[in-house]
């Protein structure tokens, strides 16, 4: 596969190629997986930035359906809220019946 760069991300790949803050966040987040990289070839660091962008969008697809999932539930809730309230007060009144 032949992809072409942008400037910014070419940047980014000859930084990765030495000992700096960059780096040192790319090995941590490796580390925090249980992983190690040896990013001392140019096309391990394109690997390793690729890691890095499938983890970061699948973690937005994942965030993305938890907060469809809650406003489902919170739309549900709302249209049957008027229920449940007529259920705890009937549920009450049988209650202090029974007292």
């Amino acid at each position: 596969m032949s992809v072409t760069l942008s400037d910014r991300i070419e940047r980014t790949i000859d930084e990765l190629g030495a000992e700096g803050q960059l780096r040192r966040v790319l090995d941590d987040w490796y580390a925090q997986r249980g992983e190690t990289v040896d990013l001392d070839s140019e096309s391990a660091r394109v690997r390793a930035l690729l890691d890095v962008a499938d983890a970061t969008v699948r973690g937005w697809t994942l965030d993305a359906g938890y907060q469809h999932l809650a406003g489902w539930h919170n739309e549900r809730d709302a249209t049957e809220r008027p229920a449940w309230h007529g259920r705890r007060e009937r549920s009450a009144a049988q209650w202090a019946a029974q007292e």
